[in-house]
């Protein structure tokens, strides 16, 4: 259920100015959109490398006045009304969709300003996370490198024990700013029960309208059918990979395999902004990308996860890519150019909250699959990259193994997240991890991990239901 808010006839109160607010859903709908804009781009300057330093506190004490209690009620007994005045609306067909828009409308704005509260109160120590991590150096033998090179450099490392080495220098890393992850995630757990949540699940089953036991079942079906497939495709990789039979292997060795760095040359980097705008032409949806701004830039800082904001779709849009060669590259360009194109083509007369909210991430990065895909079908890369029919069969075969893979890997997050907070049991949680990624992947994970490679609010879950999207759209007759 969600919380039960009291009655109130006057305005809601801001005890941090002394100040009564007169909000009502525009103005409140306003202030939203601009705070959005503002910590998109925050967020967007520090993981690009163009900024050291997160500064989100600045932003939320800009809009201090959204994130109160007394706020999220104006929108709660709006919702309340809604629901419980059919009268208001009719009974005719049309009058029941105005009230589902209205509802959707109102219940969207209601779990973001629940997460901007989690987000003000937790906002000194996330800046502290993000700065940690952009400012983070290891030393390796005489080679210094910053946090965010080390991924790529184990994606593109030949010798076994090296990629151990670097996956060694990671670890130090993440297992210093683990208290303060563990603490983001034990207060927004507080502050949704203080809200009236039982939970962690019970918030965002609500929030993305998921019934994630249902969910869980289906993963275990997945998973299931799938094991005999998995254990049978990874011990001949291993072998023929590894030169090693496949066990006791670290997760950290994903890393090279995702990269599929045997056909780097198929796949120049200094091509795939190129390719990606030549690719849009053919779609006949060039004209979107003129509010896209690709950021192909190789800052040292630079998280290399490539990424996708949208500060105001579909007015603008940013798509970041950190290119180190080879197919990843593409893969990545043409997955977040999926994002890029769904924000760019969003109607800008749709009202804010069907623009700029969603309930999860399950249908952006649904077309993201569907394009990211194309990088391993032979046609396309006759067409864009000249490849052989040869060649690009055998890419193919081998991005079949990677897919697998990977719906192997998100199969084991989900898992190990949906044990985790089912039970309430944070404190199992290295265990859990550590337990659901070696069962379902076969590579043993370091459970210092378990928060670094926890994406927030069972993304896990989005990127699964994703894909099942995507087959069904590809897969369609």
């Amino acid at each position: 259920m969600s919380p039960k808010s009291a009655k109130r006839s006057s305005p809601p109160f801001d005890r941090t100015q002394g100040l009564r607010i007169n909000y009502n859903l525009p103005e409140i709908e306003n202030r939203l959109e601009k705070f959005i804009y503002d910590v998109e781009n925050e967020s967007r300057l520090v993981r690009a490398g163009l900024k050291e330093k997160a500064e989100t506190v600045k932003i939320y004490q800009k809009y201090k006045d959204l994130f109160s209690r007394e706020v999220l009620e104006v929108v709660k007994n709006q919702i309340d009304q809604t629901r419980g005045s059919s009268s208001l609306f009719g009974g005719s067909s049309d009058s029941r969709r105005n009230r589902e828009v209205r509802l959707e409308i109102l219940e969207r704005i209601y779990f973001t300003l629940v997460s901007g509260i989690i987000g003000f109160k937790t906002a000194n120590l996330d800046d502290a996370i993000k700065t940690y991590f952009s400012k983070a150096k290891v030393k390796i033998d005489s080679e210094e490198l910053a946090y965010f090179q080390l991924s790529p450099k184990i994606a593109k490392e030949p010798i076994f024990i090296k990629r151990e080495k670097y996956d060694d220098s990671a670890e130090k890393v993440i297992v210093k700013i683990n208290p303060k992850q563990l603490a983001v995630l034990q207060e927004e757990i507080r502050i949704l029960k203080s809200l009236g949540f039982s939970g962690y699940l019970n918030y965002y089953s609500q929030a993305k309208k998921v019934d994630y036991a249902d969910f869980f079942q289906i993963v275990q079906k997945i998973k299931k059918e799938t094991d005999n497939l998995w254990e049978k495709t990874m011990s001949k990789v291993s072998q023929e990979i590894f030169g090693k039979p496949f066990k006791n292997i670290r997760a950290c060795h994903l890393l090279y395999l995702r990269s599929m760095s045997l056909y780097d040359n198929f796949y120049p980097k200094e091509k795939v902004v190129a390719v990606f705008l030549e690719f849009t032409k053919g779609l006949g949806l060039f004209d979107l990308l003129s509010t896209v701004n690709i950021d192909d830039k190789n800052r040292p800082s630079k998280n290399p996860r490539a990424w996708c904001s949208w500060p105001k779709p579909p007015e603008e849009v940013h798509l970041q890519i950190k290119p180190i060669g080879g197919e990843q590259d593409f893969e990545a360009m043409l997955h977040e150019g999926g994002h890029a194109l769904h924000g760019a083509g969003i109607f800008k007369s749709l009202p804010f909250a069907f623009r700029n909210i969603s309930r999860s991430n399950a249908l952006t990065e649904t077309y993201a699959f569907i394009l990211e895909d194309l990088v391993f079908d032979p046609l396309w890369l006759s067409s864009f990259l000249n490849v052989s029919a040869y060649t690009a069969e055998r890419i193919k075969k081998h991005a079949y193994f990677v897919n697998l893979m990977l719906l192997r890997r998100y199969l084991g997050k989900f898992s190990y997240e949906y044990e985790m907070f089912s039970k309430a049991e944070l404190f199992k949680g290295p265990s859990l991890y550590a337990k659901n990624l070696q069962s379902t992947t076969g590579f043993v994970s370091q459970k210092t991990n378990w928060l670094w490679d926890m994406d927030s609010g069972f993304y896990s879950a989005d990127y699964l239901r994703a894909w099942i999207g995507a087959a069904h759209v590809v897969h369609a007759k």
